[in-house]
């Protein structure tokens, strides 16, 4: 663990200091991708809610330009003051609300990640950060999404009705309070509403922006409390591209 993050609430989970859950200290397979793009890109990178950095810092290791965004502007210096002085040249950092604040121009990017970030969005707000990346992207630029599913620990109990409002029809069945589930301990670091995604929903939001689809999987982190842990299908990590032509 790196020594200038907070004390992990769990093991391996790094709160954060907004109330808008946590950061793993082990990077997602989404994140590992990012890292790998970075050593190789033309164009700078994206991260959408760094917070400390277990994905950007890696990047700017591997050689890449990254801009850093958070809400956060205290967990971005965090950030910063982990990177070294060679790579603090190529760190941007990018206090600000995305996807409404942020101004990049078009085709300036080869690669966006967002990791445990839109599941904290509505639905309109979901399409307007996927549009947003497509613009951003150059053409055959990659965008790195996580986002949590029903199956993830307590929020298993809501599965029932997220399928419910599913064969109903509804465009965005996974959107909750999740403190009406979450134990004691973890109420007051949630915000009143999460987004739980299963991959036809998360398919059809990156194909109506326009993108192609080249990796949908369920996944739950080698490193993960027991506690939250349920059939493996906790997560979904998707790599989405834009088309090169």
């Amino acid at each position: 663990m790196n020594g200038r993050w907070p004390k992990a609430v769990e093991d391996g989970l790094i709160p954060t200091d907004d109330a808008m859950g946590i950061m793993t200290e082990e990077p997602s397979p989404a994140a590992e991708a990012f890292i790998e793009l970075a050593g190789r890109a033309g164009r700078p990178l994206l991260e959408i809610g760094a917070a400390y950095g277990n994905a950007t810092l890696p990047a700017l290791r591997a050689g890449g330009t990254v801009i850093a965004n958070d809400l956060s502007a205290s967990e971005l210096g965090v950030l910063a003051s982990g990177a070294s002085g060679e790579d603090r040249k190529r760190l941007v950092l990018m206090p600000a609300r995305f996807p409404e604040e942020i101004r990049l121009g078009d085709g300036c990017l080869s690669g966006a990640l967002a990791a445990q970030v839109l599941h904290f969005f509505d639905g309109p707000t979901v399409e307007l950060a996927f549009q947003s990346v497509r613009r951003w992207l150059e053409p055959g630029g990659a965008w790195y999404v996580v986002v949590m599913t029903p199956s993830l620990g307590f929020y298993r109990t809501l599965r029932p009705e997220y399928e419910r409002r599913a064969r109903r029809g509804e465009r965005w069945p996974g959107i909750f309070d999740p403190r009406t589930v979450a134990p004691p301990d973890w109420k007051e670091r949630l915000p009143p509403m999460v987004h739980l995604f299963e991959k036809d929903v998360l398919r059809r939001c990156a194909e109506e922006a326009g993108f192609s689809v080249e990796t949908l999987e369920y996944f739950c982190f080698r490193h993960f409390p027991a506690r939250h842990r349920t059939d493996g299908h906790e997560f979904i990590t998707l790599t989405a591209r834009r088309p090169a032509a």
